[in-house]
């Protein structure tokens, strides 16, 4: 499966006196476009490789986790090598 990264998100980790803390920035207009049904949007926070032009350190992928197709997924994913990511396919 493809990562879907979510635009109009922004995550920096900054260092403070009682250990590492991060500052997200989110843009509600464009957040709403990943919303599920029951207008949640479920992200994963990865780090990045390299620090942003900006200083971002991290980004956020849509995470569309479902426990009832699961099974079935982790089959398919398994033999699919086309699931690999590269740093390519990374947008920023």
């Amino acid at each position: 499966m493809a990562k879907t990264y979510i635009d109009g998100t922004s995550c920096k980790a900054i260092s403070g006196q009682f250990g590492e803390f991060f500052n997200i920035s989110v843009n509600i207009e464009k957040l709403q476009q990943y919303a599920n049904e029951k207008w949640y949007v479920n992200m994963t926070m990865s780090k990045r490789r390299e620090v942003g032009q900006y200083g971002d350190t991290h980004y956020f992928t849509l995470n569309e986790y479902n426990p009832e197709n699961n099974n079935a997924s982790e089959t398919n994913n398994a033999n699919d090598k086309s699931a690999d990511i590269s740093v390519e396919d990374i947008p920023f």
